[in-house]
């Protein structure tokens, strides 16, 4: 069965949880179609599709599965080198920043929104088509980039940074109405809903849940370190949801998962 995702979501999220899956459904093939490009499915290129742009076509089923959070990211190295933004107004002087363009993203528009007037040069470090790339450049501490916030779950040291400049973008099932009633899609689609429930995924809810809430509000299992391993440089540590205790990641300040500079009237 082949399931169109896009990359980030692909690689971070739903491919660690296919073995699982495939545990349930040994005999069931999926093939995991990574990529930023909305694919056709009444042109039979997927049979099902998680996508972050609403499906339009009549015939098409969906299922709004959640939201995503995405706020400013840094390497703890980076932010050694440069230190933290106070505003908005020192970080587009002072900083540098990496953001990813390609369909679905919508890294283009809030680019133009919020540093539209900012010249390039000597502010944006690294521009790429690819979530990979992207998190692999703020890891290794290229820049401040923007990243979904329950990537603060999954075992980096990324750490986010309280300036007032989030997005979200609603994550879309969708699927063919006379491929729903197949039995191998239907266990497909059971298990997307089931990845993305909001009550076990505090990140996937409507409201901005910040990343140092997580512990507290998280109830599911261990979380395993979905970094570990990764064929790029990024830093990693214990997962705080994994430990006995509990305990919420440290930021370098020593305050919650996330910092914030002395206040600015900027």
């Amino acid at each position: 069965m082949r399931l169109a995702v896009t990359e980030g979501l692909g690689t971070f999220w739903l491919a660690p949880r296919l073995p699982e899956f495939q545990r349930a459904y040994p005999m069931l093939l999926v093939d995991l179609h990574c990529g930023m490009r909305s694919v056709d499915l009444l042109r039979l290129e997927a049979e099902v599709a998680v996508q972050l742009t609403k499906p339009t076509a009549a015939d098409l089923k969906m299922i709004r599965l959640g939201r995503l959070h995405s706020m400013p990211f840094a390497a703890p190295s980076y932010l050694q080198t440069y230190g933290v933004p106070a505003s908005v107004a020192e970080l587009k002087s002072r900083h540098r920043i990496v953001y990813q363009v390609s369909e679905q993203s919508g890294g283009s528009e809030f680019y133009q929104r919020w540093f539209g007037d900012v010249p390039r040069p000597g502010f944006l470090a690294v521009r790429t088509n690819s979530s990979t790339a992207h998190a692999a450049a703020i890891a290794n501490g290229a820049g401040i980039g923007w990243l979904v916030t329950y990537g603060a779950a999954l075992g980096t040291k990324m750490v986010p940074i309280d300036l007032d400049l989030r997005s979200t973008r609603d994550v879309w099932l969708t699927y063919h109405a006379d491929a729903g009633r197949i039995p191998r899609v239907r266990h497909v689609i059971d298990w997307l809903v089931d990845c993305f429930d909001p009550k076990k995924f505090p990140w996937f809810r409507d409201e901005f849940i910040h990343p140092g809430e997580f512990p507290r509000l998280y109830r599911g299992g261990a979380l395993p370190n979905h970094f570990e391993g990764f064929g790029v440089a990024i830093a990693t540590e214990a997962n705080p949801f994994a430990s006995a205790s509990g305990a919420a990641a440290r930021s370098p300040d020593g305050g919650r998962s996330g910092i914030r500079g002395p206040a600015n009237p900027d």
